[in-house]
């Protein structure tokens, strides 16, 4: 049996808590939130792609903060995102409402790894409910 090892992603949100805790809580987005919950039941690592913290799991304890992505701050992070993607497979990576440069970002470390990349996802939490159809696909061929 063949096993690859497969990361969740997405981009932060602006919404935030006032007060530190694990990623996957800290956005107020329902976006993050409901996919932080489906990678709990399936079990998979999720990662936040944050403008501050760069490639973070979404159980690491983080505080608030206000920073938004600009191509300088995507360089600047490139070689920390390409260290965490290294670790993976395959990455899949729900763009619905990222701006550009974090979708340019996780596109660049994924190519520059060799790790593969399925993107999907549109503004307002479009298709977000396709995740198990799009892991069986990744995973299985179909």
């Amino acid at each position: 049996m063949i096993t690859i090892k497969v990361a969740l992603v997405t981009a932060c949100g602006a919404k935030k808590e006032n007060t530190p805790q694990p990623a996957g809580k800290l956005y107020k987005s329902s976006r993050i939130r409901h996919l932080y919950r489906r990678s709990k039941e399936l079990g998979l690592p999720f990662y936040i792609l944050s403008a501050k913290y760069g490639l973070v799991n979404a159980d690491t304890v983080i505080e608030p903060y206000d920073k938004v992505m600009t191509p300088e701050r995507a360089a600047e992070l490139l070689p920390q995102v390409r260290e965490v993607i290294k670790n993976f497979d395959l990455i899949i990576f729900y763009k619905g409402g990222a701006r550009k440069e974090y979708r340019e970002l996780i596109e660049k470390a994924c190519k520059e790894t060799g790790t593969r990349l399925i993107s999907f996802g549109y503004g307002n939490m479009g298709d977000i409910r396709n995740l198990d159809k799009i892991l069986e696909g990744a995973l299985y061929g179909i």
